[in-house]
């Protein structure tokens, strides 16, 4: 499932450039990030560490479209359950700033 901080009239946008056709839902007012300790702010949107990893990006033909929601968010990534266990979490501190697939995907297992 993704939660996006867009509008509800973005999901069809998003789906188009993304492709993402599972669970998607919005939240605008951000209390979601907040209640997950997601990072905001224009000092973490414009943290250096954040250059290599662009850079990287722009050469692999990355190309940030459309901005839509709090673009000043930072997002997570999230593995839940079964019941209330949480069992695995990571908070994007800057753009680019994900958890590694391996990571994400043991604790899927």
């Amino acid at each position: 499932m993704v939660v996006g901080s867009a509008p509800p009239e973005a999901i069809p946008g998003f789906r188009t450039v993304t492709g993402y056709a599972g669970p998607l839902l919005v939240d605008p007012s951000l209390l979601t990030f907040k209640a997950a300790g997601l990072a905001y702010g224009t000092a973490r949107t414009y943290d250096l560490r954040a250059v290599p990893r662009a850079v990287v990006a722009l050469l692999a033909g990355f190309r940030q479209g459309a901005r839509r929601g709090r673009v000043f968010q930072q997002g997570g990534t999230f593995v839940l359950g079964p019941g209330e266990k949480v069992r695995f979490e990571w908070r994007d501190r800057f753009p680019g700033d994900h958890p590694s697939m391996e990571a994400v995907r043991a604790a899927l297992s």
